[in-house]
């Protein structure tokens, strides 16, 4: 993987914590279930993704 698409990916998962902190304010102040399941979605993904090994195996098995 070039270095190039490793910053694209870092930047947007950084983008997917942001925003998942975003969502959950949200649901803070207006208690609306939408902005707790995608805040929730949001930061799970920046969870599992954050240390950048799971993208290599999900790319090897995509390419079997």
């Amino acid at each position: 993987m070039s270095q190039n698409k490793k910053e694209i990916i870092k930047l947007s998962l950084t983008l997917n914590l942001l925003l998942g902190v975003f969502n959950l304010y949200l649901f803070c102040i207006n208690n609306m279930l939408f902005n707790l399941v995608v805040g929730s979605a949001n930061i799970g993904v920046w969870v599992f993704f954050r240390d950048m090994k799971l993208i290599p195996m999900i790319l090897k098995s995509k390419q079997h």
